[in-house]
C-alpha cells in the first residue's frame, strides 16, 4: 500500500485533522507497545507529523524522539498500512494549534493516525532513553485482548484495534 503523499498528508490538516504516524514494530509475531505512567496507559508510540513532511520522514523523526534512537536505527524500513481517525468532542476542539503547508490557520477537530509498520531484529529497547516508563512486547494473537484490558480511553482503544488489525491484513 503506497504512503500518502505530502498533498494528502496536508488535505487531512484542511480536514481540521492532526496527522499523527503510529509506530508499529514487530518482532516474532510480537507487536511493541509502551506505557507512559503518568497517563496510566499502554499504547503504540506515535507523534505529530510536520508540515511538509514525508511519512517516512516522520515515522524516523518521531520514533527516534520517542524510542531510543539505536533501536530505531535497527528497525526495518516504515510500511505504511492504513489510517483511522479520532474526532474530539466539541469542548476540546482548538485544543492544540494547526496550521496547513500553505500556513492557514485552523482549529483542530481530531486526529488521523497514519499507521506504519517496521520489523525489528532485536526486542531489546533501552528504557531509560525513551520517554515511557515501560515497555512489551505482545503476541499479535494476543494483542487486541491487551488493548481492551489496559487502555481505558474508547477512542483510543477503537484506533489502536484498527492499527492491529491492519497490521494482521498487511
Amino acid at each position: 500500500m503506497p504512503s500518502p503523499s505530502l498533498e494528502e498528508i496536508n488535505n487531512l490538516r484542511k480536514k481540521n485533522l492532526r496527522p499523527v504516524v503510529v509506530g508499529c514494530f514487530l518482532y516474532e509475531k510480537s507487536v511493541l507497545f509502551v506505557y507512559k505512567e503518568k497517563h496510566e496507559l499502554w499504547q503504540l508510540p506515535q507523534g505529530g507529523i510536520e508540515n511538509k513532511e514525508e511519512l517516512e520522514d516522520a515515522f524516523v523523526r518521531e520514533m527516534s524522539e520517542e524510542l531510543d534512537s539505536t533501536f530505531v536505527k535497527k528497525a526495518g524500513p516504515c510500511q505504511y498500512s492504513g489510517q483511522d481517525v479520532l474526532e474530539f468532542p466539541t469542548h476540546l476542539h482548538g485544543s492544540r494549534s494547526l496550521v496547513t503547508d500553505e500556513g492557514e490557520e485552523v482549529i483542530m477537530e481530531g486526529k488521523a493516525y497514519l499507521f506504519c509498520k517496521s520489523e525489528v531484529n532485536t526486542k531489546e529497547l533501552d528504557i531509560s532513553q525513551t520517554e515511557f516508563d515501560e515497555y512489551r512486547w505482545v503476541p499479535l494473537a494476543d494483542a487486541k485482548e491487551f488493548v481492551y484490558d489496559t487502555i481505558y480511553q474508547k477512542g483510543k482503544q477503537r484506533v489502536t484495534i484498527e492499527a492491529l488489525s491492519a497490521l494482521i491484513k498487511s
